[in-house]
């Protein structure tokens, strides 16, 4: 009896493992699938979106710049006469 039981279990543990492997397959052949249809960039393209990412970040950050200028210029000034 105690024989039946063990040969059982190792059923239950093989085809668990012939179904992860089937799932890993499945979806090694689904990611290559997905990566043939994928374009890459060209050089121009590149480097146009890599001069627009840049300037926008430039102009964020003068504008956060500026934010941070006026809100201490003003939370100082307040202070000041507040205090003194």
């Amino acid at each position: 009896m105690q024989i039946a039981q063990a040969a059982q279990g190792d059923e239950v543990t093989v085809s668990k493992v012939l179904a992860l492997a089937g799932k890993s397959v499945r979806y090694i052949r689904d990611v290559r699938g997905e990566m043939r249809k994928v374009t890459l960039p060209t050089m121009a393209e590149l480097r146009q979106q890599t001069v627009a990412i840049v300037i926008v970040v430039t102009i964020v950050g003068v504008i956060i710049g500026l934010m941070d200028w006026f809100f201490s210029f003003t939370l100082i000034r307040t202070l000041g006469r507040l205090i003194g």
